[in-house]
């Protein structure tokens, strides 16, 4: 992971948003953040399996997707999964799930997310990159522990100056503990600090009650003003990409 840079801060927003944030650090969340903007894996399975299996019921959807994300939880090398074979690992169980197991369906849905996946990740590098030479970065996500693992895979995690995930912290967002230890290797107070993800009830809602600016990655949805989290976000993004510093001293 990277070394720690001192001193500096960054502008987020728009110029004339009043809105606007000066940070010393930002944090990101994974999965529906880094790979995906605004589209979590839960939603995304959801859709590929939509397309493949059209007639399937709203609850047997959500039964299969909650059986692939426990058989993941559950693995007993869940630290060491890399993405195919996490990926993998959910769409199988997915299948299995509903009654339309097939091995070249399988191979053929793991392969379409997968690349989708990495190709996202590996986009972020150049962008994590100019944020990374003038703030330090971190990822906090609610993982099977394998976070840093995956980081590591697809190449950014020499840019991360923290890597927190839950089965390992044993806190899970939106429990605001869940910080603790990326503020503590930053050597920050939370309120120098932002935190980037899609879910309003996890990631907004966790960093705003540990006291970090929150910072919402729409996926270009429009932010809902009676949504209970609504008042915590701080800024609305539409992609990670918005928050590229260019090149900003």
């Amino acid at each position: 992971m990277s070394a720690l840079r001192a001193g500096a801060t960054l502008q987020l927003g728009a110029e004339g948003d009043g809105r606007r944030l000066q940070v010393d650090a930002l944090l990101f969340d994974l999965g529906g953040t880094l790979d995906a903007d605004g589209l979590g894996w839960g939603e995304r399975f959801e859709a590929l399996l939509r397309e493949e299996l059209p007639a399937t019921t709203p609850g047997a959807m959500a039964a299969a997707l909650a059986a692939g994300e426990q058989r993941v939880l559950r693995h007993p090398r869940a630290a060491e999964l890399g993405l195919e074979e996490m990926i993998s690992l959910h769409v199988t169980t997915q299948l299995e799930q509903l009654g339309a197991s097939s091995p070249l369906r399988a191979a053929r849905l793991v392969k379409v997310f997968y690349e989708e996946t990495s190709g996202a990740l590996a986009r972020r590098r150049p962008l994590l990159e100019r944020l990374s030479q003038r703030i330090p970065l971190g990822v906090v996500s609610n993982g099977c522990g394998n976070t840093e693992r995956l980081l590591r895979e697809c190449g950014l995690a020499d840019l991360l100056h923290s890597i927190v995930d839950s089965s390992l912290a044993r806190v899970w967002k939106p429990d605001p503990r869940i910080f603790a230890p990326a503020l503590a290797a930053l050597g920050l107070v939370p309120g120098r600090v932002a935190m980037a993800g899609d879910r309003l009830d996890r990631d907004v809602a966790a960093a705003a009650a540990a006291g970090l600016h929150a910072i919402w990655v729409s996926g270009g949805r429009t932010l809902d003003p009676s949504h209970p989290c609504a008042p915590a976000v701080e800024l609305v993004i539409e992609s990670v990409d918005d928050l590229d510093p260019g090149d900003e001293r």
